[in-house]
C-alpha cells in the first residue's frame, strides 16, 4: 500500500507561524546563486526503505549500500521478507517469500560493512486490506511466527539488526475505531517479543487526509490511542504528499504537512518521517509515482525537521538511485539533484537558480509579472491548477534563462528540470518534450543541446498529475561561466501548458 485552514508560505519562509529559512524565496536573480548553500534548515535524509529482489538483486546488494553510506543515510528498512501472492483470494494463508534468508544475511552483512543500521520487515498481508480482521489476522500472525523460527541464530545476533518493521501500514486516516485494529498490531508485537527485545516500528500515512480532509486535530488523537494500544516501539509517519498530495507549500483549502506533523508531536513525543520522493497524480497514474522536485523535496525536509527524530524515503532505491535495473529513468537526475543540495557524491554539484524572460507570453490570469515564479522553490499545487503558484501558457512556452557562475569556477551545466501539470478536464496536458538550446555569444547563434521527450506511460495516462520533466543523462560540453551561458527551454503543446519551477544542476567540467 503505497503507499491549517488558511497555512501559506509566503517569499520570506514563514508558514503557519512558525519561521523556516527557504532563501531560495527571495534574492535568487544574482549569478550563480546557490540553493545547496542556503538551504541550512533542512537536514538530509537518515535513511530509506527497500524493496528485496527485483529492485535490488543479491549482486547489487554491495553498491546499493555503498550507495546509500554515501549518501549520508544510517538506516536502511526492508519492507517485507514475506508476502501474500499477488492473485491470492483475501482472506488468504498463502504467504511466499519476497526476499530468501540467504538475501536477509547478505542484507545484513552488507549493512555491517557499511556501519548501517538495519530493520527487517517480517509478513505483509499484501492485497488483503482487512488485514486486521479474522481470520487474516491470525494467518498473518502465525506466518510472522513461522518466518522468525525460520531466521538462524546469527539474524537475532547479527550486530547491524537494529529492529522490525510491520509490514501493514496503519490506516490511521481513514480507520474510526482504532482500538478494533490494534489487537493486530499487539499481537504481532508478542510474537516478535519472543524472539527479540529490538524496538519495533510502524509506518501510518496521512493518505486520505486529504481527500476526506481529516483534521490534524482527529489524526492526533486516534494516533495517541495507537500508540497506547499497539505496543508499538516507533511509529514512521508518511507524509503522503506524493501519495495524497499533503500541501506543502499552504493552501487556503486543506490543511498543511506543517499541520499534520505538529499535531503528530504533541501526542508522539518521538517519531519518524518517511518522505515520499514521487510525484503525485490520480491513482499514481501519470506523472504520479516518478521522481520529484528537488524544491518540494526539500521543502518536505524542512517542514518535518523542529518534529522528528529521523528522517527516512520512500524510496531511495526506485527515485533517486542509479544501482536497482527498476529504477525510474529519471532516478538519477534527482539523485544528482540530491547530491547537490546536501554537497554529496565525488563530482561536485550545485543547485543554482537564473534570473529569465519569456518569448512565449504567459495568459493575464495565470502570469508571472515578477518573473520569480520559476525559480522561487515554490510548487505549483498538483490538484488545483488555477494554483497562484502555476504559469501557464496557451500552447507552447519558450524561456530563455541567463545561467552563469562566479569568476574562476569551471562549471557545466548537467541537468535541467521542468514542473509541469496534466489537468485534462481543463485542457492542461504535459508537454510533448523539453528541448533545450544554448547559446554563448548573447543569442545571436544558438545549436541544441538536446531534446528529452514526455515518456509515453506519462503524456498517454491522460489524468490529474504533476510531472518533472528533465534530460535523464549528465549534459556535457556547455559551460557555466562568469559572462554567462544563455539557455533557450522549449516546451512544445497544442494545448495549455503549466509549470511552476525550473530547476538546474552544475556539474564539475
Amino acid at each position: 500500500t503505497r503507499g491549517h485552514c488558511g497555512v501559506s508560505v509566503n517569499k520570506t519562509g514563514a508558514l503557519g507561524g512558525a519561521s523556516f529559512d527557504m532563501p531560495w524565496l527571495a534574492g535568487l536573480v544574482g549569478a550563480c546563486a546557490l540553493l545547496a548553500a542556503c538551504a541550512g534548515a533542512a537536514t538530509q535524509l537518515d535513511g530509506t526503505f527497500v524493496y528485496g529482489p527485483g529492485l535490488i538483486e543479491p549482486q547489487d546488494l554491495a553498491a546499493f549500500f555503498d550507495e546509500v553510506k554515501g549518501l549520508g543515510m544510517r538506516i536502511v528498512i526492508l519492507q517485507s521478507t514475506r508476502t501474500l501472492e499477488d492473485a491470492a483470494v483475501c482472506p488468504s494463508a498463502e504467504f511466499v517469500y519476497q526476499v530468501p534468508v540467504a538475501w536477509i544475511t547478505s542484507f545484513l552483512d552488507n549493512a555491517k560493512r557499511t556501519g548501517i543500521s538495519a530493520y527487517l520487515g517480517l509478513s505483509a498481508s499484501g492485497p488483503c486490506w482487512d488485514f486486521y480482521l479474522e481470520p487474516q489476522m491470525s494467518y498473518t500472525t502465525n506466518d510472522t511466527l513461522w518466518l522468525l523460527q525460520q531466521f538462524p541464530a546469527s539474524v537475532f545476533t547479527h550486530p547491524a539488526l537494529a529492529g522490525w518493521y510491520l509490514t501493514d501500514e496503519p490506516a490511521i486516516t481513514m480507520w474510526d475505531d482504532i482500538p478494533a485494529v490494534t489487537p493486530f498490531y499487539a499481537g504481532l508485537v508478542a510474537v516478535i517479543r519472543e524472539f527479540s527485545d529490538l524496538p519495533i516500528t510502524a509506518s501510518p500515512y496521512l493518505n486520505g487526509a486529504r481527500k476526506y480532509d481529516v483534521s490534524p486535530d482527529v489524526i492526533a488523537k486516534r494516533t495517541a490511542i495507537f500508540a497506547e494500544e499497539s505496543g508499538i516501539d516507533v511509529q514512521i509517519w508518511q507524509d503522503s504528499v506524493g501519495a495524497d498530495a499533503i500541501n506543502v507549500f499552504g493552501s487556503n483549502d486543506t490543511y498543511s504537512l506543517y499541520d499534520y506533523f505538529a499535531a503528530l508531536r504533541t501526542v508522539l513525543p518521538h517519531f519518524w518521517s518517511d518522505n515520499e520522493a514521487f510525484n503525485w497524480g490520480d491513482d499514481l497514474l501519470g506523472g504520479g509515482y516518478h521522481p520529484c522536485s528537488i524544491s518540494r523535496f526539500n521543502t518536505q525536509l524542512q517542514i518535518v525537521d523542529p518534529f522528528v527524530d529521523t528522517k527516512v524515503t520512500w524510496l531511495q532505491q526506485e527515485h533517486f538511485g542509479s544501482v536497482s535495473p527498476q529504477r525510474f529513468d529519471e532516478a538519477e537526475h534527482m539523485l544528482a539533484a540530491y547530491q547537490a543540495l546536501f554537497g554529496l557524491g565525488d563530482t561536485q554539484k550545485t543547485l543554482i537558480t537564473a534570473p529569465y524572460y519569456y518569448t512565449t507570453s504567459p495568459a493575464e490570469q495565470y502570469g508571472d509579472p515578477m518573473l520569480s515564479k520559476l525559480i522561487d522553490g515554490v510548487l505549483g499545487d498538483p490538484t488545483n491548477y488555477a494554483n497562484d503558484n502555476w504559469v501557464g501558457v496557451l500552447g507552447t512556452v519558450q524561456v530563455v534563462f541567463n545561467v552563469s557562475c562566479a569568476q574562476g569556477a569551471v562549471m557545466q551545466i548537467g541537468w535541467v528540470s521542468a514542473h509541469v501539470l496534466c489537468a485534462p478536464v481543463e485542457a492542461v496536458s504535459f508537454p510533448a518534450s523539453l528541448q533545450l538550446e544554448a547559446s554563448e555569444d548573447g543569442g545571436a547563434t544558438w545549436r541544441s543541446v538536446g531534446t528529452w521527450a514526455t515518456p509515453d506511460d506519462v503524456g498517454s495516462a491522460l489524468v490529474r498529475s504533476e510531472y518533472v520533466l528533465g534530460n535523464t543523462a549528465c549534459i556535457r560540453g556547455v559551460s557555466a561561466s562568469a559572462t554567462g551561458t544563455l539557455l533557450r527551454l522549449t516546451l512544445p503543446n497544442d494545448d495549455w501548458t503549466f509549470l511552476s519551477e525550473v530547476e538546474f544542476v552544475l556539474v564539475a567540467a
